[in-house]
């Protein structure tokens, strides 16, 4: 049968010291006062040799970032599932665009959606032209 929490042999021991390892206990000596604990936006300063910068304000336009930072095979991929909404994005993208990095690649992702539209309605349209009443 297996053995409760309850059943063990640590019983009779009973601690005031709390669960946490972590803390001291009040009768240490050379207890010293807790360090006040530093905010998010003051560990910024640590960062900012790491972290690539982004230029802000009218610099850029709307989808500028994401055209620049997602890799292009990724944005391949979305012309060929999503081809209409990639045609969109990627024709406002190259309207508003300022970084030439963001209007290339919104270019390419133009591109493959229109050749994949064009050779979807065309196989639509060879489809209906070998059925058998043909079309009408």
């Amino acid at each position: 049968m297996a053995r409760r929490r309850d059943d063990d042999d640590d019983d009779d021991r009973i601690s005031d010291r709390p669960r946490s390892g972590g803390r001291r206990d009040d009768d240490d000596e050379g207890d010293l006062p807790r360090r006040r604990r530093r905010r998010r936006d003051e560990d910024d300063d640590d960062y900012d040799d790491e972290r690539p910068r982004r230029r802000r304000g009218g610099e850029m336009g709307p989808l500028d970032g994401m055209y620049r930072d997602t890799n292009i095979v990724v944005l391949v991929l979305f012309a060929l599932c999503c081809n209409g909404i990639a045609f969109i994005l990627s024709l406002i993208a190259v309207v508003t665009a300022k970084d030439p990095t963001a209007k290339s690649n919104a270019t390419v992702c133009m591109i493959v959606a229109i050749v994949v539209t064009v050779l979807g309605v065309g196989g639509r349209i060879a489809l209906m032209m070998s059925a058998p009443g043909g079309f009408r």
